[in-house]
């Protein structure tokens, strides 16, 4: 089925435009699966017919994106970043793994910038989490709601994820842009090379200085706590959980678990119940199999 979809989008390069158009519009109301397959769109086409094609399908799927949210909200400056982060990030990394071949590099590329960008902002603002405070305080009001919080807890919840918000964010916009990437990759492929994708896949590694970095992060998150540091472990959650899911893949080819054991993954990944508990287990088997010496054999 993703191959003949694949088949249909390049086809036709309307075809490609008309998708990114339709996932951009869709995406303002489920980011997942549509942000992410707006994105896969633009890079599928700039991996099939270069830079120019695929920038003007990430142009079509923003243009689209903006427009309906130009409809429901008022024009600020963090609208048109968050729509050319969705939309533009995927192109800017399949342009650099066109370049480079590396997969992996991508991904440390991916995570660097937005580790930067979440400094940056806590340096340039006095109070980072003020601007996320009235949109919390009315999430967790809501949830009183429910009983989910008991009135002396509101106050410290509001400021402790008002003050985390930036990083939470950034790691949902890495998770988009990566998960983009590699669906776009992998369509383009099974056009070009089946199996391609699985095996560059498989080897993809946070590397050497990036887990160094993050082991040193969590060792200080756990003697400090800002919310600097909190911030900024947001940012290493999603990458980490990717490097699990090579290293699930990995076992699967290795025979460690059958087809079956790897879709369950993914389904407990989805579900809601479920998705958090499996989130964590995955980052943390993606930050042991980051240290362990990688095999190339079969894999």
């Amino acid at each position: 089925m993703h191959r003949a979809l694949a088949a249909w989008l390049t086809a036709r390069l309307w075809h490609a435009a008309f998708a990114s158009a339709l996932a951009g519009a869709l995406a303002t109301l489920f980011p997942l699966p549509f942000g992410v397959a707006a994105g896969a769109v633009a890079v599928l086409a700039l991996l099939r017919f270069g830079s120019p094609v695929g920038i003007g399908i990430a142009l079509t799927g923003a243009a689209a994106a903006t427009l309906v949210l130009l409809g429901e909200t008022r024009p600020t400056i963090w609208l048109f970043v968050a729509v050319a982060l969705v939309f533009f990030g995927p192109v800017a990394l399949a342009n650099l793994l066109k370049r480079t071949g590396s997969m992996s590099l991508c991904v440390q590329v991916a995570v660097l910038v937005a580790a930067a960008a979440v400094v940056s902002i806590h340096v340039a603002l006095d109070d980072p989490g003020a601007f996320w405070l009235p949109l919390v305080q009315q999430v967790i009001d809501s949830a009183l709601d429910t009983s989910l919080y008991a009135d002396n807890e509101r106050a410290h919840v509001v400021q402790v994820w008002a003050q985390t918000m930036w990083g939470a964010l950034a790691a949902v916009s890495l998770a988009l842009v990566m998960g983009a990437l590699f669906l776009g990759c992998w369509w383009h492929s099974l056009l070009s090379a089946p199996g391609a994708f699985g095996t560059e896949y498989r080897r993809l590694r946070l590397g050497v200085v990036l887990g160094t970095a993050l082991t040193v992060l969590f060792a200080l998150l756990v003697w400090n706590g800002s919310a600097l540091l909190a911030s900024l472990a947001w940012v290493g959650l999603p990458a980490l959980v990717f490097q699990g899911l090579a290293a699930a893949h990995r076992s699967k080819a290795r025979g460690s678990i059958n087809r079956g054991g790897l879709a369950a993954i993914y389904v407990l990944l989805v579900v809601p119940i479920s998705n958090w508990l499996t989130i964590c287990a995955l980052a943390i088997w993606g930050f042991i199999d980051n240290w362990r010496r990688p095999k190339t054999q079969g894999v």
